[in-house]
């Protein structure tokens, strides 16, 4: 598995957020994406995970073969998680893993006794997602991130809202994980410190 990215481009009004970014993800690596807040580390994972379109350029998926994957089943190949993206609150958690269960973003065996014993959290049975706090709904889309059988990661700023324990949970799963390439947009030494490869976003304006 493999991304490639060519001549990526992404301009807003007249000003270019992302110029001239070419590069080749591989299989089983970690990157980190990192620079100056603002200066489009979050649309550049973006642009990768095709979570937004491009200005200019492309981003094309590759299986195991080699083979170009289609952009039309490219989403099944991704996982991402970011303080911004959005779970269904309306749920509890066993409602949204079976929801999650059937559309085979997770595994079939996937239940909330594995939620519970990979994320170390017990959540109230009956407590609806919404009412869960800040940090509670990271730790669970990172969960569900990590545990979806998909090839490629994207994790954007991972450990916003995260106390120190769930931190170092995180980086436990993070150094943990040899099976997929993992990208992330991120400072913090702590969340990228794993990651074989850094990104400067600067390079690419």
């Amino acid at each position: 598995m493999k991304i490639l990215a060519e001549n990526l481009e992404k301009k807003f009004r007249q000003e270019y957020v992302i110029k001239n970014f070419n590069f080749e993800f591989q299989d089983h690596q970690k990157y980190a994406i990192v620079g100056p807040n603002g200066s489009g580390k979050s649309t550049l994972l973006q642009l990768l995970s095709q979570f937004s379109l491009p200005t200019r350029g492309k981003v094309t998926y590759f299986d195991n073969q080699g083979k170009k994957i289609e952009i039309d089943q490219a989403f099944k190949q991704i996982s991402f998680a970011a303080p911004y993206s959005e779970i269904i609150e309306e749920f509890t958690v066993s409602e949204l893993i079976s929801f999650l269960v059937s559309i085979q973003n997770l595994p079939s065996e996937f239940n909330i006794n594995t939620f519970e014993k990979f994320s170390e959290l017990t959540p109230n049975p009956n407590k609806l997602i919404k009412d869960f706090s800040s940090g509670m709904k990271q730790k669970t889309k990172l969960t569900l991130a990590f545990s979806a059988p998909r090839p490629f990661l994207f994790l954007d700023e991972p450990t916003t809202n995260l106390d120190s324990k769930s931190k170092e949970w995180f980086q436990r799963k993070l150094e943990a994980e040899k099976d997929k390439l993992i990208i992330i947009a991120s400072n913090e030494e702590s969340e990228i410190k794993f990651c074989q490869e850094r990104i400067q976003i600067l390079d690419f304006k």
